[in-house]
């Protein structure tokens, strides 16, 4: 859906962006908006529920919710989290999903989000600039790409704990097969279960929670060699490359947000 600039409305009056900062373990209490939301992170990890639903988003990922969709989050990471509201009215939420989506947040949208930050700040000193960077927050919004979930949950009794052992930092060195051992499962009935139950292969699961550690530990301020080795890696560029497939951007470029 597009808005021309000559039609009879601004985007400024529909699309509103908000910025917060929260300390670990600080709670946005449950609430529900008559617009859409756009939840994101610029720098920590946000833990969100909505409805029975729990969704993680690190820096990478966001959370769309639509309107009237009740929710609440909290702030999982030692340091300071950069925290993104973007509110957007009921007309323009039409072409958006009718259901909670992750999406994934790309460089360019995470410059055009900070651009607007900055012009905001400044006292948004051209309109006609002001709502050619909402135009591009808008475009950019409807065609990321989506996800159910970036790191989904099951509380099946035998995936549950296969799970735990994926996202436990102090296995990420052990291969995929070596941890599925130790359980009294074939690894072929867990690769199938996995799929039932996250719509997810399991080795992309681990892959995923390898994601969000790394970023934790970037953020707080280990070697990319370091980060590299607690994940399994014996060589920096193999992290790297790693790191870039899942998140767009370098391990240096995360750093430094």
């Amino acid at each position: 859906m597009q808005f021309e600039s000559n039609q009879n409305f601004q985007l400024n009056s529909m699309i509103s962006i908000e910025e917060f900062f929260y300390r670990k373990d600080e709670i946005v209490t449950p609430h529900s908006n008559l617009w859409g939301d756009f939840n994101l992170s610029l720098n920590g990890t946000l833990e969100l529920k909505v409805a029975d639903q729990t969704y993680l988003s690190p820096p990478s990922y966001g959370l769309w919710i639509p309107p009237q969709t009740e929710h609440c989050c909290t702030a999982v990471d030692d340091q300071l989290t950069h925290y993104i509201c973007i509110r957007i009215h009921p007309d323009l939420c039409e072409a958006l999903a009718q259901e909670t989506k992750t999406l994934n947040i790309r460089p360019f949208l995470r410059q055009t989000i900070e651009e607007i930050l900055d012009q905001q700040k400044q006292g948004i000193p051209s309109n006609r600039y002001y709502e050619h960077l909402l135009q591009l927050l808008l475009d950019q919004i409807q065609n990321s790409s989506c996800y159910e979930h970036y790191l989904p949950q099951s509380n099946h009794p035998i995936l549950k704990p296969i799970l735990q052992d994926l996202s436990n930092p102090t296995y990420f060195a052990k291969s995929l097969h070596e941890i599925l051992n130790t359980f009294q499962i074939t690894e072929r009935h867990a690769l199938r279960l996995c799929q039932e139950q996250l719509k997810l292969p399991l080795s992309e699961w681990r892959n995923r929670a390898k994601v969000i550690y790394a970023i934790s530990l970037l953020q707080r301020g280990y070697s990319v060699k370091k980060i590299g080795l607690e994940l399994g890696y014996q060589h920096s560029s193999s992290f790297i490359e790693f790191f870039k497939r899942y998140t767009g951007q370098t391990p240096a470029q995360v750093r430094n947000i």
